[in-house]
């Protein structure tokens, strides 16, 4: 009987411990699966839809709104004994069982209606760039990959409805805004009148940068009166006034659909109409130009990928290794939070039972 005691309280302290892992401890270990999964699906979903776009396919794109993870654990003991008189022997009996459990509720919403139009449509605020170019972001990155003009200097585009080729001051303009970005001589500042907010850029002059050619050259092309170092940026075609720099800016949707027009793709569908075939402008040839990010195809799912799709029998993904490409992707899943507009969608109010 002593024994018989002594195995129930050692599976009862063993099923008992299985508490352990309830609670605080899941925190940890929910958010990192849960943070993980969801960041490798929206990876998928924005490449998915770079794709479909080139295949002049829907694009649909799925918020997951909230997830509510539901845990528990359930131990159960019995215990049975029984004894008779000699000759017979007497008997124990214990048992137990430990039951877990997860029930996940995870809610997606599709970006459709207003939100549709404020998130992929609307132009990425000039106000945005220059405080992304203050922070650090390459001018070169921010002007080839975001801005259509830049007082009326066009940039090139790509997209087969509005194909064209960019001015070439415009080139020019990005390699002084390179270089005067890298000296530090590059600021910016946010300007309050009657409730509206203004951005203003301005060059800041030292003599230890030796970059005044470069900023004289710099205003000249955008037509700027000599000695100007402070412009206020608007968005628009041409500037309405002295002193102004306007944008023309692309909308997360526009930058879609210039990377879509670079990927790689099956040469038979390309022959069959199916899609149309990349520029031969574009490529590492001579006379050709590098494509803003690399997308490849295959037949095969690629052994060492960063992001990887399937779609019409092929696998298009972008290389691990290829971090400019990587920098681009990630780049344009910062632009389509940081366009994020109006009210954020309101999690369910849900009730979970403690028994």
């Amino acid at each position: 009987m002593t024994r018989a005691l002594i195995g129930i309280v050692m599976l009862g302290c063993l099923l008992l411990s299985g508490c352990g892992g309830i609670g605080a401890p899941v925190i940890v270990r929910d958010r990192f699966d849960f943070n993980v999964a969801i960041a490798e699906s929206w990876k998928s979903q924005m490449l998915l839809n770079i794709v479909k776009i080139r295949y002049a396919d829907t694009p649909v794109f799925m918020d997951v709104t909230s997830v509510i993870n539901l845990a528990g654990v359930q131990n159960t003991v019995n215990v049975g004994a029984g004894w008779s008189f000699p000759p017979a022997a007497n008997s124990q009996s214990i048992g137990g069982s430990t039951t877990w459990g997860e029930k996940p509720t995870i809610t997606y919403v599709p970006i459709s209606g207003d939100k549709f139009t404020k998130s992929l449509l609307t132009p990425i605020p000039p106000s945005s760039l220059v405080v992304m170019m203050q922070a650090g972001w390459p001018a070169r990155f921010l002007f080839t990959l975001c801005v259509k003009s830049v007082n009326e200097l066009d940039n090139r585009t790509l997209a087969p409805a509005f194909a064209r080729n960019e001015d070439p001051d415009y080139g020019r303009l990005v390699d002084l805004l390179e270089k005067i970005q890298k000296s530090g001589a590059v600021g910016s500042r946010i300007e309050k009148k009657e409730k509206q907010e203004s951005v203003v850029l301005f060059f800041r002059r030292k003599a230890n940068r030796n970059i005044d050619p470069e900023m004289s050259e710099a205003g000249r092309l955008l037509g700027l009166s000599p000695g100007t170092t402070e412009f206020r940026v608007i968005y628009g075609n041409a500037p309405t006034r002295e002193g102004e720099i306007a944008l023309l800016t692309r909308s997360v949707m526009d930058i879609i659909l210039e990377l879509s027009a670079q990927i790689e793709v099956p040469p038979e569908q390309a022959a069959e109409g199916r899609t149309y075939a990349t520029s031969p402008e574009i490529g590492d040839g001579k006379g050709q130009r590098p494509p803003f990010i690399r997308i490849r195809c295959s037949k095969e799912q690629p052994p060492e990928s960063f992001v990887d799709v399937r779609y019409r029998n092929h696998w298009f993904w972008i290389d691990d290794r290829d971090r400019p490409s990587k920098t681009i992707f990630s780049f344009m899943m910062i632009l389509l939070s940081l366009i994020e507009t109006g009210q954020p969608p309101q999690a369910p109010l849900v009730t979970v039972p403690i028994s």
